[in-house]
Order: structure tokens, then C-alpha cells, then sequence
């Protein structure tokens, strides 16, 4: 006898307890509430039954709809194996059936819960070159509305300062210096006496009266200029709001909605940027050669980095907040000096005094 549970009219929702067994013909049923019953294999019909699909269930009609299940598999193998072999094939057919359903059905479960954490765990281990492969196909407009949102609030905040001698200097150096560019530079001096400058990604170039006011010669202007005009030619910036986007910014994607995500994140995180050494390092050596490019002596930016570098604690912190110095960053600087040509370069005419002083 097999275990078994008996459902039918009149029978509990959830069946009752019933052994099954086959004699000769006949599938016999024995329940302690219903009795026993005795229903010819010719009328039955067979199913696959229970969550695994490794249970069986017969059915007949008899004065309504009866079924009995046997789950167990040692119980439904047994069970099975005494059915007559039409009946035994027609179950094993249906089997083999249900457990390839069930195996797609669990695959596809796989590949839903399991994608998403499998594409996490890629993006967090390739993190720097998803960050670059995204950065390469964000478009100039989409970069430019991101820095444009964030001096929108810096302009609500501060004092622009759009004339004057610093401005004029300003203005005149930003022009020697600027590259040729998928870029549109636009430079802004801020009332401001700390000693910074930062760039937004875009082509936005802000620098603080108090960096002007701390220059020995234009030439380190010009130098800071270049240095912050290289983080927007190596979208240093908007590599960084990328990586702070992290995983929204991977389901962005995904949805097809990086710009939207990137706006509504980007204006707080540009305006708190710090960049890595490495990314300095970049900005340093690149900056370097644009000015050798542009006939600017590239000395006065390694002499003003130096100067700050060396005063440490003691110097104006926001421009060394943003722009850690090392001794790694003075000696590629100081290599590249080395290897300077002595013709470069003449010193920026022009002049009269520095630095320039606001009225």
C-alpha cells in the first residue's frame, strides 16, 4: 500500500489520508472516512502532481470528480511502477514534460533574480571602465547642461565680478591659453579671497579673486588656467559625478535615461569635487605641454603648485583641498622642466604690474 490523499465530493478541501494500491485491474482506494473503493485502471486517467513534479495523481468520475495524489517519490515510484504500461507511459511522458517546464521555469527565475546581481557585481569589479565608456558617449550638450547647472547655483550664491583689472587678465591669459576644442570656454572670476579655482564639465572655468591676488607673475595664472582646462578636456569632472551616480546611474542605463539621472544628481557633486592624485597628475602633465603649445613658460604653473605644496597647512586650504599636492606630482612637473627646451619660453607681455588689483 502507498500513501496517498483522497479529494473528492464531499471530501475536505485539503483531501484526507489514503492508502492506494493496484490489485489485478482494478486501482484500489482505502480511506478510514470514505472506505474503500475500487475503480477499474481502464477509467482512470494520470497527471503529474506535487511541487517537484515527481508525484502523480489519478483521477475518475465517479457521481463527480474524485483524484488521489501520491507525492512521496519512493511511494509514487512504487505506485507507478505497478500501473499497467499505457498508463505508465502516458505518466512518464507527462513527467518528463512537467520537469523541463519546471526547470525553464526555475532557469528563467535564475536569470531574473541573478542578471541584475551578476551586472552589479561586473560594475562594481569594472567600475573605472564602465565610468569611461559612458563618459565617452555622454554628448558635448548633455556635459554642457551639467556644468551650466552647476554655476547656476554658484551664481546665486556668490559675486561675479565681469569687469576690472583681475577680469581683464583674467580674460586676456584665458585667451592665450585655450585650446581648440569640441569645448566653448567660458571663464568667471568670483569675488571670493580663498585661494581656488575649479572646473565644470562643459568648459566652465571659475577662479577666485583671492588665486589671482596669491599669483607671483601671469605666467602662473596662465598655469592654474591650463591645469583646470586639461580636467575638462579629460572630463575629469564628469567621470566623477559618474562614479558618485553608481548604481543609479547602472539602472539609468539600463533604462535608457543616463541624462535625467545625471541632471538631478550632478549640480551638489560638482560643486564638492575632489579629484583623485591620479587625476591631477593628468591635469599637471597635459596642462604642461598645452601651455609649452601655446609659447607660455610652463615654470609658473610648477612654481605656483610648488609654493602652495610647500606652505602646507599654513597656506589658503581650498585650492589644496581640491588639488591634494605630493611629492610624486613636484617631481613629474620637475622632469618635465628637465626636459624643457631653453628657447621657451618668453614671458606674457602686457603687464605692467602683478598681480592685478581689484578697485
Amino acid at each position: 500500500m502507498f500513501a496517498a490523499r483522497l479529494f473528492g465530493p464531499g471530501v475536505a478541501p485539503g483531501g484526507e489520508q489514503a492508502s492506494v494500491a493496484i490489485s489485478a485491474d482494478t486501482l484500489v482506494v482505502i480511506s478510514a472516512v470514505s472506505g474503500a473503493r475500487h475503480i477499474p485502471l481502464a477509467t482512470l486517467t494520470v497527471r503529474v502532481a506535487g511541487f517537484d513534479r515527481h508525484g502523480f495523481e489519478c483521477a475518475w468520475s465517479d457521481n463527480g470528480a474524485w483524484s488521489c495524489q501520491v507525492l512521496d517519490r519512493v511511494h509514487a515510484n512504487g505506485l507507478a511502477a505497478a500501473l499497467p504500461s499505457e498508463l505508465r507511459d502516458s505518466l512518464g511522458r507527462a513527467q518528463r514534460g512537467a520537469r523541463r517546464q519546471h526547470a525553464a521555469a526555475w532557469l528563467v527565475f535564475g536569470l531574473l533574480v541573478g542578471a541584475p546581481l551578476l551586472l552589479m557585481g561586473l560594475f562594481l569589479l569594472f567600475h573605472q571602465q564602465f565610468v569611461d565608456a559612458v563618459a565617452a558617449h555622454v554628448s558635448p550638450r548633455l556635459e554642457r547642461q551639467l556644468g551650466d547647472s552647476a554655476f547656476a547655483q554658484i551664481a546665486t550664491t556668490t559675486t561675479l565680478i565681469t569687469d576690472g583689472s583681475m577680469h581683464g587678465a583674467l580674460e586676456r591669459i584665458a585667451a592665450r591659453v585655450t585650446p581648440d576644442s569640441r569645448h566653448t570656454y567660458r571663464f568667471h572670476l568670483v569675488d571670493d579671497d580663498s585661494v581656488n579655482a575649479f572646473a565644470l564639465p562643459g568648459g566652465i572655468i571659475v577662479v577666485h579673486t583671492g588665486l589671482i591676488a596669491a599669483t607671483a607673475r601671469p605666467e602662473e595664472l596662465a598655469g592654474v588656467l591650463a591645469h583646470e582646462i586639461q580636467h575638462v578636456e579629460l572630463r575629469h569632472s564628469l567621470k566623477a559625478v559618474l562614479r558618485a551616480a553608481g548604481l543609479s546611474l547602472l539602472w539609468s542605463l539600463i533604462a535608457g535615461d543616463v541624462g535625467s539621472t545625471l541632471a538631478g544628481q550632478a549640480a551638489d557633486q560638482l560643486l564638492s569635487l575632489k579629484f583623485s592624485r591620479d587625476a591631477e597628475r593628468e591635469a599637471d602633465a597635459a596642462g604642461f605641454d598645452l601651455l609649452v603649445e601655446r609659447g607660455i613658460d610652463p615654470r609658473g604653473m610648477v612654481s605656483f603648485f610648488a609654493t602652495l605644496a610647500r606652505h602646507g597647512d599654513t597656506a589658503p586650504p581650498a585650492l589644496l583641498s581640491t588639488h591634494p599636492a605630493s611629492e610624486a606630482r613636484e617631481a613629474a612637473l620637475a622632469a618635465q622642466v628637465a626636459n624643457l627646451a631653453r628657447t621657451c619660453c618668453p614671458p606674457l607681455a602686457g603687464f605692467a604690474t602683478w598681480p592685478p588689483r581689484q578697485p
